[in-house]
């Protein structure tokens, strides 16, 4: 089992309008050589959640943290959805709680690596944010989210 010691919270730079999840992702890191999608958890702009990479398998999304690190990213990259922003919140402390992690462990891209202004958030607000229980409290529910990691899993094995 992998020891997690940080979350990392990235936006894959593409156009606002274009709607795009694992399939995708999953190609252009293959088109760069790696083994395939390099996010744990990807957040589409609707505000579905799909399920990338296994949480077991280091990631490949932030250079020199990956062995530690669970990744996630929101499409887009100017603007944020407010379903986005709503699942996000879910997922991180969903991902907190699973790995006994403080909000203090939630990172953005650019705060691990110099030169990146990924996710294009302002990572201090999120964190404040998380540490309130207010925070988008009208998110999709737990098993929403279960639902469509569901369907993305049976996806995937449909077309394997």
């Amino acid at each position: 089992m992998r020891n997690i010691k940080k979350i990392v919270v990235h936006c894959t730079a593409s156009p606002d309008n274009l709607d795009i999840g694992f399939k995708e992702i999953d190609q252009w890191h293959k088109d760069r050589g790696w083994r395939g999608c390099g996010y744990h958890w990807i957040v589409r702009r609707d505000g579905t959640c799909e399920a990338g990479r296994p949480e077991l398998e280091v990631g490949a999304h932030v250079k020199g943290h990956n062995a530690d690190s669970i990744g996630i990213v929101w499409i887009g990259i100017n603007s944020i959805t407010e379903a986005q922003k709503k699942t996000l919140d879910r997922v991180i402390r969903g991902l907190l709680n699973a790995y006994n992690l403080s909000v203090e462990d939630v990172y953005g891209h650019y705060e691990l690596f110099v030169g990146k202004t990924c996710p294009r958030l302002d990572m201090d607000k999120l964190r404040k944010s998380l540490r309130t229980e207010e925070y988008l409290p009208d998110g999709p529910s737990d098993s929403e989210i279960e639902i469509n990691l569901i369907d993305i899993e049976n996806q995937i094995l449909d077309d394997e």
